[in-house]
This record gives structure tokens, sequence and C-alpha cells, in this order.
């Protein structure tokens, strides 16, 4: 076995980088929901069930208002597949 044991003392161990390293995860993507308020029915009736609300947001900068929450789902999964695309991408390059 080697005798020689590394230690902090052994040489400069510093180490520089011309351009900051980027997140270790550049994704961080999120399907919320949100409350939304019932709006008044047609006259003579009570107020509507409130409809199926959500945002969806990224570390990316994807950033979506207040959708329908089918229409929110589908742009979820939309930038899931290209998130898994460039990790797919990412993987193959020498």
């Amino acid at each position: 076995m080697n005798e020689h044991r590394f230690t902090l003392d052994d040489g400069d161990t510093t180490v520089t980088r011309d351009e900051p390293r980027p997140p270790l995860y550049r994704h961080r993507l999120r399907f919320e929901n949100v409350k939304g308020e019932g709006g008044p029915g047609p006259e003579g009736s009570t107020r509507r069930a409130a409809p199926d609300l959500a945002v969806v947001t990224c570390a990316c900068g994807l950033g979506t208002d207040v959708l329908a929450s089918d229409d929110a789902r589908l742009l979820y999964e939309e930038h899931r597949n290209l998130i898994r695309d460039e990790i797919t991408a990412g993987s193959r390059r020498p």
C-alpha cells in the first residue's frame, strides 16, 4: 500500500475558474394548483364551481400566468420532455 498520504499541505490546492460554474440543476419544474374563485352563475342560480387553475414555473425562467389546469398540464409535460431531451443530448457529448 502507498505510504504517502495526501494532505492539504502537500501543495497548492486552489482551483480557479475563468467562468462561474453552472448550477447543478438548471431546471426545477413545478406545477402548482391555484384556488380559483367561482364566478356568479346565470341569473337566479347559485355561484358556479371554481375552475381548476394552475401555474407552471421552472428555474430556467419558465413562468406562466394562471392557466386552466388542462392547459397548464400540457405545458408542464412539453417542458418536461424538453428537459429530458436536453439531458439525453448532454449525456451523448464526448
